[in-house]
């Protein structure tokens, strides 16, 4: 059975969309097969056209998370994630962004599939909920 998987993406203001498209296919590349998948990330990015214009292009829905939420469950997806940033903690208040938004955006039972990958200042990782069969 195919599985949907959730893509969280962190970004630095003004990034391209072909920067978010480059990484998150070749990202999506070890992720296969899946059926379905959304991007994840956090409210702050909101407005960001190239994030907007990526997710479009690809075809999959964007997700903006809850900030507050976030930051409660950051022990969580730490405990589950296999990276952590000083810099994107200096810069957000967040230790992870790419992996904690695939985890929160996989639900409780996820798992990393494809951990935090970095390039042309976009990062993104893959989640999935956990199979139990």
């Amino acid at each position: 059975m195919l599985r949907e998987i959730a893509i969280g993406i962190g970004c630095r203001s003004g990034v391209s969309a072909e920067s978010i498209i480059c990484l998150t296919l070749e990202v999506l590349r070890d992720a296969q097969p899946f059926a379905q998948a959304k991007i994840f990330t956090l409210s702050r990015k909101a407005e960001e056209p190239g994030l907007r214009a990526a997710a479009s292009s690809m075809g999959f829905d964007l997700v903006f998370l809850d900030e507050p939420e976030f930051l409660i469950r950051q022990s969580e997806f730490a405990s589950r994630g296999a990276t952590r940033s000083a810099k994107t903690q200096e810069l957000t208040g967040f230790s992870s962004v790419a992996e904690a938004a695939a985890l929160m955006g996989a639900g409780p039972s996820a798992r990393l599939i494809v951990s935090r990958r970095a390039a042309d200042g976009v990062t993104c990782a893959i989640a999935a909920k956990e199979d139990h069969a």
